[in-house]
């Protein structure tokens, strides 16, 4: 059985949010950044777990908000905290590098700390068929430390059945992969965290095909 699916979200949230970790205060953070900068009319969080972040979408705005996760309980709490003040809200029960993996196209993928638990190469091809013409995927991959495993030591021990799974992943050879998959790398930047680590942010960009606006504009990557 996938480790994610017996690590309760209590386990995780808290985890996450401990200032050993800090790592849910940054995704939530980025997520508001990025949603104010590109103001997407859909967006779609893979691996959205709980559902962090998810206070800042505006549904006056974003007309469909959709989170993917593989774990039910994850999607069961986040529909309680949301479904009332989202009714844009689409949740997904699935595994985003599955063969046969596809959302109604979005203008926004954020894919926060998902990558190191798939296969990328499927991963990626299923979030390129998820974005419509000229939309962008944003990437946050974590990286390695001198200083500290890529899973956190804390007294949330479920944690630890991430430890065998837990690949990183190379933001040169991510970019590669996207770049083959047709995704362009549009800017990039790196975010620290506790005990040296650190995220790699991409945003990338699928084509936009001849029926689209050309001039189609992107903002710049938020300052953190």
């Amino acid at each position: 059985m996938n480790p994610w699916l017996k690590i309760p979200a209590e386990d995780y949230e808290s985890h996450m949010s401990l200032p050993d970790v800090a790592q849910a205060q940054v995704l939530n953070a980025l997520m508001a950044s990025t949603l104010k900068a590109h103001r997407p009319d859909s967006i779609a969080v893979m691996g959205c777990t709980t559902g962090n972040g998810f206070e800042h979408i505006d549904s006056s705005h974003t007309r469909r908000a959709i989170g993917v996760d593989i774990n039910r309980d994850y999607l069961i709490s986040l529909r309680k905290r949301f479904a009332k003040r989202l009714p844009c809200l689409e949740l997904v029960e699935g595994d985003v590098a599955s063969a046969d993996f596809k959302v109604g196209p979005v203008s926004l993928v954020f894919a926060g700390l998902i990558f190191e638990y798939v296969e990328v190469t499927d991963a990626i091809n299923s979030m390129y068929r998820s974005m419509v013409p000229g939309g962008i995927l944003l990437s946050v991959l974590q990286l390695p430390s001198p200083d500290s495993s890529p899973v956190t030591d804390t007294q949330f021990k479920s944690l630890a059945m991430l430890a065998p799974i837990m690949k990183l992943v190379s933001p040169s050879e991510f970019s590669k992969k996207c770049n083959s998959a047709g995704l362009q790398l549009i800017n990039s930047d790196t975010i620290p965290l506790k005990k040296g680590k650190a995220f790699f942010v991409g945003i990338y960009q699928k084509p936009v095909d001849d029926s689209q606006d050309e001039s189609l504009h992107f903002a710049s990557m938020p300052n953190w």
